[in-house]
């Protein structure tokens, strides 16, 4: 690996139009970011912001109109450095059908690792492993079209394990799935960042999703409008929702709460937190004593 330096992307000054009806639209308008390895990262913003365009920078499949995007070092606009940027950062999409391309799970997962050259032997080790990563062993030689909407995502993600990625980039991985099924995905992908390392960024319109990762991105028309630990993004509720965006559901009952007079932390992100914080406050600890609420 082309340990270069800790942080794994990073992009400075990028800015990226698309030209429509022969008039250039900006879509990325000056960003400057870093990302660190092993970093579990969550990019929001309503629809329109920009977090699609830039994550498809992040592995080369978009290129700077103007600005530099660097993985590992290495610059995108650079075609040298095309395949092993692709290597190094792996890309998971909102529809699993659209990177499914065999007839068996297994023949999908080694799709990836075939085109880049890796001998046989070393491809049956990674779809192994790939497969034993997502939990998806059993369904090796299954037919992905039968398939829930959430295996058949943990099968994309291990399409791209396979080929050996140090960061994966999921665009919107969990919009078309169910509860289950999100649950699934992001519990797969937790695991891969904890456990094994893998440096993630997630695009994502689930505010829960967000209040998971080490750190968020909002973004607003093109640009970076906050970067922070979720807990210091979600508390400052007004801000986001001026952004058109929510917040997570106890993030929001707890504001609720406060402007109503409970004292209690602005800042808590989970139903356990939300808990802790309520029993607590003074409406806890009169509600307790009433045993109206415990």
């Amino acid at each position: 690996m082309n340990r270069i330096s800790d942080k794994i992307i990073e992009a400075e000054n990028l800015v990226y139009s698309y030209s429509s009806d022969g008039t250039d639209v900006p879509a990325l308008d000056g960003i400057n970011l870093s990302i660190a390895r092993g970093e579990f990262v969550a990019v929001i913003g309503r629809n329109g912001s920009g977090k699609s365009t830039l994550a498809k920078h992040f592995n080369a499949l978009f290129l700077p109109t103007s600005g530099a995007v660097r993985v590992n070092g290495m610059d995108t606009k650079d075609s040298r450095h095309l395949w092993k940027i692709r290597q190094t950062v792996g890309m998971v999409f909102q529809n699993p059908d659209n990177q499914i391309v065999s007839t068996t799970v297994e023949e999908d997962v080694a799709f990836g690792p075939e085109n880049l050259g890796v001998p046989p032997d070393e491809i049956r080790k990674r779809v192994d492993l790939a497969l034993e990563w997502v939990g998806m062993s059993e369904h090796k030689r299954h037919a992905p079209h039968l398939l829930s909407g959430g295996q058949k995502q943990r099968v994309a993600i291990a399409g791209v394990l396979a080929m050996r990625p140090e960061c994966i980039v999921l665009d919107e991985p969990t919009a078309m799935l169910d509860p289950s099924g999100r649950r699934e995905v992001l519990d797969t992908v937790k695991r891969l960042n904890k456990e094994d390392g893998i440096t993630v960024v997630l695009i994502t319109h689930f505010m829960n999703e967000a209040a998971l990762c080490d750190r968020v991105i909002v973004m607003d028309a093109g640009r970076i409008v906050m970067d922070d630990a979720p807990r210091n993004v979600f508390s400052q509720v007004e801000a986001i929702r001026r952004l058109h965006l929510d917040v997570p559901q106890v993030t929001q009952l707890a504001h609720e709460l406060a402007r109503s007079g409970v004292e209690i932390p602005l800042d808590v992100l989970t139903v356990h937190e939300f808990a802790d914080a309520l029993c607590g406050s003074k409406l806890g600890s009169a509600q307790s004593s009433s045993g109206e609420w415990m």
